[in-house]
């Protein structure tokens, strides 16, 4: 193992591969920082430049894009609160908030490190556990991916913020949104209202930029009219502190980053399920494990180093599947499949015997992919800064125009727009009355996979749920289940007190206050 990974770094430094993998990236970063492109549009921009490439220029060049892609869709999260990907939709949260604090540059850094830290954990981990992760993963089926969703979906009870109720609404109506389109076992549809466009269903991406972005540029309009004169321009930094991360702060990210890095590393391991899960996980898990979990969502960067860890975890460990059993684990995986078999190779058991070299060719690539990263992000950085400074007057038009651009772009189809801008106003709407984007979001990412897998189950069971309780497997992920609702509610209840004790304190100083007062008159 070791010659070959020798052998594998010095195929890599040769001119034409460093090349083929700082094009690769630079891509993948650009288009991951347009809302509405992705990481997958910048691998399917690439694949045409491969056809004459060897095996090893072309795939670490589709790896670069994909590695790109996810950091970069944090760029445009964290200056505009556009996510460029559904990867980056937890990430907004924090990263936003950092850069109205004026540490828009500190937010980018934190994000560029936790994303190289989890890429590269993903990938040290593809190199010594590929197979045994895989072939314990084949045995999972729809019964322990259905309470795997279930443990997902306790998410919505910590992104409910101080209101449970919003929030499990905004997830129901999520997950009522998720069940548009094909039914998964019948074949009919639903709720199509006569559209034939929602056959398949919602695309994320169209309802991510709808939901998030434009509702928020309209949140942002809204407080720049005549009558409320409130800036959105990010502000400069107030000192050197707030454009670089100190030992400090590093040394404390080390803990979320490693959660989120095996938090994705674990996603990226089971097919279908992919980076926005494992972001919104990440940004979970760091907030559970939190001192200060009600300081998330103000401008922390722990909140900015959870999901960015997680997401980008996701791109080494998703070659697990794809390498071992030649199962894509999602769309972006199954493009890298078509550029393998554009070079005459077949992902799967076969390709540790025929070519391994070029199976650890491709774990080198990750690993160099994030270096040109971090060269490329610190390069384009100034670009970065600029686009902070600009006016509202300019940034809002110009999120607005890619925001039209990407959606239509995904499909050429303008019921596209349309859907976009219904979910403008629907995010637009739970915003002014308080309900959480995020649960809504998260139940609708959940829905399909949840009915699919419950279904399939209860098939498999003629309807009976002893099903979910047959494996040992399932015993162990019904206890994490608890574990979780568990740990939400002794949140939720220490943080009520905590709020009534700072209020009792509040009012009993008032009081002392009132009292000297009266004394002194």
């Amino acid at each position: 193992m070791l010659e070959m990974l020798a052998n594998g770094v010095v195929n890599i430094l040769t001119p034409g591969v460093l090349l083929c993998l700082l094009g690769g990236v630079t891509v993948g970063l650009i288009l991951g920082a347009i809302p509405g492109l992705s990481a997958t549009m910048a691998i399917a921009l690439v694949i045409p430049f491969t056809y004459y490439l060897t095996p090893t220029q072309a795939i670490v060049m589709c790896l670069g894009a994909f590695n790109g892609g996810c950091f970069g869709g944090s760029v445009s999260a964290i200056l505009l609160a556009t996510p460029g990907t559904t990867a980056a939709s937890a990430t907004v949260m924090d990263g936003y908030a950092m850069a109205q604090k004026g540490q828009a540059t500190k937010a980018i850094k934190t994000a560029l490190f936790s994303s190289m830290f989890g890429c590269m954990f993903a990938t040290i981990l593809l190199i010594f556990v590929a197979e045994p992760i895989a072939k314990y993963a084949l045995e999972i089926g729809p019964a322990e991916y259905t309470i795997l969703m279930l443990f997902a979906m306790t998410i919505i009870g910590s992104a409910s913020g101080e209101n449970v109720f919003k929030g499990l609404a905004a997830g129901a109506l999520g997950l009522l949104l998720g069940t548009i389109g094909f039914d998964p076992m019948e074949g009919s549809t639903r709720l199509t209202f006569g559209m034939v466009k929602l056959s398949s269903g919602i695309d994320l991406v169209v309802m991510l930029i709808g939901l998030l972005a434009l509702s928020a540029i309209m949140i942002q309009v809204e407080n720049h009219a005549p009558t409320n004169q409130k800036a959105t321009v990010l502000p400069p930094p107030k000192g050197p502190e707030d454009e670089k991360l100190s030992r400090k702060e590093i040394k404390s990210l080390i803990p979320t980053w490693f959660r989120s890095a095996l938090i994705g590393s674990g996603i990226g391991a089971l097919p279908g399920l992919g980076t926005t899960l494992a972001a919104w996980l990440g940004y979970d898990t760091a907030k559970r494990r939190s001192k200060h979990p009600e300081r998330f969502g103000t401008g922390i960067i722990e909140g900015v180093a959870g999901p960015e860890a997680a997401n980008n975890a996701v791109c080494g460990s998703n070659m697990i599947p794809l390498l071992t059993m030649g199962i894509p684990g999602d769309v972006t995986a199954a493009l890298l499949v078509g550029a393998f078999m554009l070079q005459g190779l077949t992902p799967g058991p076969m390709i540790f015997r025929e070519d391994p070299q070029s199976v650890y060719n491709i774990y080198v690539g990750l690993l160099a992919s994030n270096l040109i990263l971090l060269v490329m992000t610190f390069v384009m950085l100034k670009v970065f800064k600029q686009v902070s400074k600009l006016s509202p007057t300019v940034i809002i038009p110009c999120v607005c125009m890619f925001c039209m651009v990407g959606v239509y772009a995904l499909f050429t189809s303008l019921e596209d727009i349309l859907i976009m801008l219904i979910f403008t106003v629907v995010g637009y709407i739970l915003m002014k009355f308080g309900y959480p984007v995020a649960c809504m979001l998260v139940g609708f990412i959940l829905s399909p996979m949840l009915e699919k897998y419950a279904r399939m189950a209860l098939t498999m069971s003629d309807g009976h749920f002893n099903i979910f309780f047959q494996k040992p497997l399932d015993w162990v992920l019904w206890a994490v289940v608890v574990i979780s609702i568990v740990t939400i509610v002794r949140s939720r209840v220490k943080s009520a007190r905590k709020e009534k004790a700072e209020y009792l304190a509040s009012q009993a100083a008032q009081e002392g206050a009132q009292d000297s007062g009266q004394e002194e008159a």
